[in-house]
């Protein structure tokens, strides 16, 4: 009686066993890729190794980069940001600031210790360069245009471990920016004129720009389209001549230095046949949201679709 009780409990135990190995397998498990040092190629070309990997402390150069990591759910891995890095708005609270985006304080990078160091190119090449020759992982985003915004993301969900966190953002992203796609496909395109500054002459956006990208996926056509760099100085002439159906302005610190609002537009001499201020069609935008090569390109997207589309969207 005695062996034939150890029999069953032995088959017993070996039920259980099995059990919990199968609910195991069976358990979803996130994705955190590769373990140990991983190398990957950045925006600038260079081969850069992440030997503590996934990085525990990780600085941000630039708001786009900061925003990333946000949504990617790493705000808590971030021990330092630039000045500019004010969204979401616990970035605003993440101390030391390691200074402005144009002018980094390396020293305050390196007394962070960090894994990792996210920065842009463009102005921050020389830092990267200077961070890189003193050993600092650095990994540089420089996107132009959609597409790499979020080949980018996924570059960052690669090197901390966030490969499943960045898919799904990936695929919000898409989704959304096809939703606006369906809705305006059958849409005459308005033509669309946006401002961020003025000094004489008006500041806007060329066909290099993200933003001429953003303007035709929102269902709009940029009145400066032929223009071939990312940023142009125009004239009253030429917007004038272009007759944008809709001004929009990009709101933010250069805006606000120069004065630029919407009774400004309404006032200038020879605008008021302009085709957006004779139909009261002059709006505005968040610039951090517009230019920011980040998770937000999609809100600005939308906001811009609203703006030029409204009697498609309730």
């Amino acid at each position: 009686m005695k062996q034939k009780n150890v029999f069953i409990a032995i088959i017993l135990i070996s039920i259980i066993v099995f059990t919990v190995g199968i609910t195991w397998q069976l358990l979803p498990k996130t994705s955190t890729g590769p373990t140990g040092p991983i190398s990957v190629i950045d925006d600038l070309g260079r081969n850069v190794t992440i030997t503590n990997y996934p990085p525990e402390r990780i600085v941000s150069l630039a708001p786009s980069s900061t925003e990333i990591l946000f949504a990617l759910g790493l705000g808590d891995k971030i021990v330092g940001v630039d000045s500019y890095s004010d969204y979401p708005p616990d970035a605003i609270n993440i101390e030391p600031k390691v200074g402005s985006f144009s002018s980094i304080n390396i020293e305050t990078v390196l007394g962070l210790q960090p894994d990792l160091v996210l920065a842009t190119g463009g102005i921050q090449r020389i830092v990267v360069e200077a961070l890189e020759e003193l050993g600092v992982v650095v990994v540089a985003l420089y996107p132009q245009n959609i597409s790499a915004v979020l080949s980018d993301i996924t570059l960052v969900g690669k090197i901390t471990g966030k490969i499943s966190e960045a898919n799904v953002l990936i695929t919000d992203i898409s989704e959304r920016i096809q939703d606006i796609a369906d809705i305006t496909q059958d849409a005459l395109r308005p033509r669309v004129y946006i401002e961020y500054f003025f000094n004489g002459g008006y500041w806007s956006y060329g066909s290099a720009s993200m933003v001429n990208e953003m303007i035709y996926n929102a269902g709009g056509i940029n009145v400066f389209a032929g223009f071939a760099g990312d940023y142009m100085s125009t004239s009253d002439e030429a917007i004038i001549n272009a007759d944008p159906e809709v001004i929009i302005i990009s709101q933010g610190a250069m805006a606000e230095s120069c004065g630029l609002t919407i009774d400004v537009i309404k006032g200038r001499m020879g605008w008021g046949d302009v085709s957006a201020v004779e139909n009261d069609r002059i709006y505005e935008i968040d610039e951090a949201m517009l230019v920011r090569p980040g998770p937000r390109i999609v809100d600005a997207i939308e906001t811009l679709a609203y703006l030029i589309h409204p009697e498609l969207f309730s």
